[in-house]
């Protein structure tokens, strides 16, 4: 991106809350993701302990530096003044984040379960001591996070590991022995440092947005080639992953990148271009696939699509080509017209919609009209009942009935934070029974297990941390590109959360993008935070 637009991001001097702010997620864009004790029995435990221990310091730090800033004799009492009004003003996410936190408190205190809601130790660790350490952070970094390559460079690295990792995995190669001693359905479901498949994707579907506008945006040659190859692992990570969370989170980020791009034409033949290195990635583990003689993990349905249909190669055409188009046409007042832009917006939503209405169509149709006409593999995603996505019906369906035989104060605020186990313990049996899997902590959507267990106030407070940080990040981008390379994560992980789970291995990466966004916002807008 032009120099111009990142000295927006830098007008206040660097200083040492800065730089911790820097360091901390230098760490967490690093060590976090590749730290483990005990291959993967211990993987969510140790990067929760992680999390805590670095992010407490963290706060700790920017404590104790601040107050030695405050009580600094020295220091013009004008930059005090100025630096205690920039903290403290606040802009809707930060208002959203605060109204989350002190819900999720208020739901520790009603909980028949306060233990468990204080450590969200009966879930995935998402307690009141998790979302705390979430909402410091996030006021800690949106207020301190100072522009700084490395610090973004390094997430391409470590990314590019991971996914490296996740990809030898699917072919059954362990360089690092992190598989030896497992079962073999344990092995088929795990890969990397970072867990089962849905956390793989949900981990791609936070490093591939980033890796996209980072290639989109850069305008360092080394950084963009960096980038480019980035997208390469990420898109092949997300593949082999085999988690239908992950072609949810694909696909929107695809739809708004396009509806971004088109009102900036010089994004859109960056982007063009990405997507065309994107889907041409498939084709490198085709030929990997062909060399290990097939000896894998297997593809899902869409994945297989994505790598050997012929199809493919359309898509990939087609991308060249209009990349191929805009760079050469770059100069064009036609290309650069108002009515084209409008014209590709229009296009693209009706496509949307159009595929949005299809979908939602056959889904109705086979799950409450034609519920006995056999669809093979596509009842998985068509007909919803007990046996939907992998049996999430079953936990969506008996999950909604016990949340609507709460009484009022529990409906508002939910059983206790990340307790959904107990609420879904009069299943167990049944479960055990039809699906082979003795009990469960969470229902199988982030959305629908904040709305059970933090009640209809908290899921409303977390959805409007999302829809807030998404505005403000695409509002921005008017004037500063730099907020799109933050925001799009965020985008993919919220769209690809409708049928996963949280955790602390991904979930902190949500949080801290949701940070950088607000604080690119918080630089770009200094007079109209709202």
């Amino acid at each position: 991106m032009a120099d111009k637009k990142q000295n927006v991001q830098k007008k206040s001097s660097y200083n040492m809350r800065h730089s911790m702010v820097n360091y901390y997620l230098l760490v967490m864009f690093t060590f976090f993701e590749i730290f483990l004790t005990n291959q993967y029995a211990s993987a969510r435990n140790d990067k929760f302990i992680l999390y805590i221990v670095l992010t407490a310091i963290l706060i700790v730090s920017t404590i104790v530096i601040s107050l030695s800033y405050h009580l600094d004799k020295n220091a013009p009492i004008e930059n005090r003044v100025v630096e205690h009004k920039k903290f403290f003003d606040v802009s809707s996410t930060d208002i959203a984040f605060l109204c989350f936190f002190f819900c999720a408190c208020i739901t520790t205190l009603v909980s028949d379960y306060k233990l468990d809601s204080l450590t969200g130790g009966a879930g995935r660790d998402n307690g009141l001591i998790l979302l705390f350490l979430y909402t410091a952070m996030y006021f800690i970094v949106s207020r301190y996070y100072y522009f700084k390559n490395y610090v973004l460079c390094s997430f391409l690295v470590f990314g590019c590991l991971i996914s490296g990792l996740a990809i030898l995995h699917f072919f059954y190669i362990d360089p690092l022995g992190i598989m030896t001693g497992y079962s073999e359905d344990v092995i088929n479901d795990f890969g990397t440092t970072i867990g089962n498949k849905n956390t793989i994707a949900s981990y791609m579907c936070v490093f591939l947005p980033f890796s996209v506008m980072m290639f989109a945006l850069q305008k360092s040659r080394y950084i963009k080639i960096l980038s480019a190859i980035s997208i390469v692992f990420a898109y092949c990570g997300l593949l082999v992953a085999g988690s239908n969370s992950g072609y949810i989170g694909l696909f929107v980020m695809l739809f708004i990148m396009a509806l971004v791009g088109v009102r900036k034409p010089h994004l859109l033949r960056q982007l063009t271009l990405a997507f065309t290195i994107m889907f041409s990635s498939g084709l490198l583990l085709k030929l990997f696939s062909f060399i290990m003689k097939d000896k894998s993990k297997g593809f899902e349905k869409i994945g297989e699509m994505l790598v050997y249909s012929n199809k493919i190669y359309i898509v990939i055409a087609f991308f060249a080509v209009v990349s191929f188009l805009l760079f050469f046409f770059k100069n064009s007042k036609f290309v650069n017209s108002k009515a084209l832009k409008n014209t590709l917006t229009v296009i693209i939503s009706i496509i949307g919609i159009f595929a949005v209405t299809t979908f939602t169509y056959f889904f109705c149709y086979y799950s409450f009209v034609d519920t006995t006409t056999d669809i093979g593999e596509l009842s998985q995603i068509l007909r919803f009942d007990d046996r939907w996505g992998t049996h999430r019906g079953f936990f969506w369906i008996n999950g909604m009935k016990e949340f609507f035989d709460f009484d009022f104060v529990h409906i508002m605020f939910g059983s206790g934070c990340d307790t959904f186990y107990h609420v879904f313990e009069p299943y167990f049996e049944e479960l055990s029974l039809r699906f082979n899997n003795g009990s469960t902590n969470c229902i199988h959507s982030e959305y629908l297990n904040y709305l059970v267990t933090q009640g209809v106030l908290g899921f409303v407070s977390y959805m409007a941390i999302l829809v807030t940080c998404v505005y403000r990040g695409l509002k921005t981008s008017k004037k500063n590109e730099l907020s799109l390379i933050f925001v799009f994560p965020v985008i993919a992980y919220a769209a690809q959360a409708v049928v996963n789970i949280y955790n602390p291995i991904v979930t902190p990466f949500l949080f801290i993008f949701i940070a950088l966004s607000e604080s690119v916002s918080r630089e770009s807008n200094p007079v109209n935070r709202l």
